[in-house]
């Protein structure tokens, strides 16, 4: 064991569980076409997808077969089900064995399957830290404005994994001093380029959903500073949703008389601390492409200065804290619920 990884097992220990419940964005919905199989390896688990060939339902179950445990990822779809490339095993989506060869009777017996949703281009799984919930206590976003068509999509982003843990998004958004001295600087878009003279100024704010308790919104607007004179004018609203442990929150940047454009980001723990991060934006035919260009852009370029800094931070369980902080306590009081047992109904 190298002194870098046990500097990483240090790092890990500070941190709760690495993978709370909730809904999480495990692959692109165009990476299965009927009759495709994919391996997933990521929330501690073994998973195998697949795309009915008759439905075109997408199902996930446990990745190795319940009788001699091959790798279900490396069989094939009939119909609707995933045969076993060991003995050919058939199981449906459900997991449910359906067949064997020779058989008339089968055993009944089941792989563990787990609930999944497909829209906005993604397609989304719900994890349990029990295993044990059938039914997903809430459901991914349902957002009205890209389902009618006032919201087109503009594109998609696949950066390089970030080596921190799931929570360090959340704990980010209440983290209101950071904001001055890590993102006052404006950048060119998609890089850590700095631009003389220019900066942003932010105000920021943090609430529970009055009704969902499951969602929380990072509130901030955001206005250019050029030599010291402000331009509030100049700025935007954006409202970050954030559903669950993080693990899918999208922001909604609000452009005066121009309409929205709404980013999706995405977490899938593959490992306690490594994060496949994924955008998708979407955007009103109004905006001119480049203004949506710069805004995701810019985005990005303070996200990027995050993670430089999330890859090399432990947790504090009890941080000094200042009266210029956001509110962690009420925050982490609220992120808790993700990462323990749901209550006995």
């Amino acid at each position: 064991m190298t002194q870098a990884d046990v500097y990483e097992i240090t790092r890990q220990d500070t941190y709760p569980g690495a993978y709370p419940s909730g809904w999480y964005h495990v692959l692109d919905a165009d990476a299965l076409r009927p009759g495709d199989v994919r391996e997933l390896r990521a929330l501690g688990k073994h998973l195998v997808a697949f795309r009915g060939r008759e439905s075109g339902v997408v199902s996930v179950l446990d990745a190795h077969c319940l009788h001699q445990g091959a790798n279900l990822a490396g069989g094939d779809v009939q119909g609707d089900c995933i045969r076993c490339p060991f003995h050919n095993w058939s199981f449906a989506g459900d997991g449910c064995l359906r067949s064997i060869p020779g058989l008339d009777k089968v055993p009944r017996a089941r792989l563990r399957s787990y609930p999944v949703r497909e829209h906005y281009g993604m397609l989304w799984m719900y994890h349990d830290v029990t295993g044990e919930v059938a039914e997903p206590p809430y459901e991914p976003p349902a957002l009205p404005d890209i389902d009618d068509g006032t919201l087109r999509p503009r594109g998609t982003y696949a950066p390089r994994d970030a080596r921190m843990h799931i929570c360090e998004f959340i704990e980010n958004s209440v983290d209101f001093q950071h904001f001055a001295h890590l993102h006052s600087e404006l950048t060119i878009p998609w890089t850590q380029i700095k631009i003389p003279g220019f900066g942003v100024h932010y105000e920021p704010g943090w609430e529970l959903d009055p009704e969902l308790e499951h969602v929380a919104y990072f509130l901030t607007y955001a206005y250019l500073v050029f030599r010291g004179r402000h331009y509030r004018k100049s700025g935007a609203s954006v409202r970050v949703t954030l559903l669950g442990p993080g693990s899918t929150v999208w922001f909604r940047f609000t452009l005066p008389e121009l309409g929205d454009i709404v980013m999706f980001q995405t977490h899938l723990p593959t490992a306690p601390l490594n994060q496949r991060v994924r955008f998708r934006w979407y955007a009103d035919r109004r905006i001119p492409r480049p203004l949506v260009w710069y805004v995701v852009g810019h985005w990005i370029s303070q996200w990027r200065a995050d993670v430089e800094i999330w890859e090399n931070k432990i947790m504090r369980p009890r941080p000094v804290l200042v009266s210029l902080d956001g509110p962690v306590h009420k925050m982490r009081r609220w992120v808790k619920q993700f990462y323990e047992p749901a209550p006995a109904a």
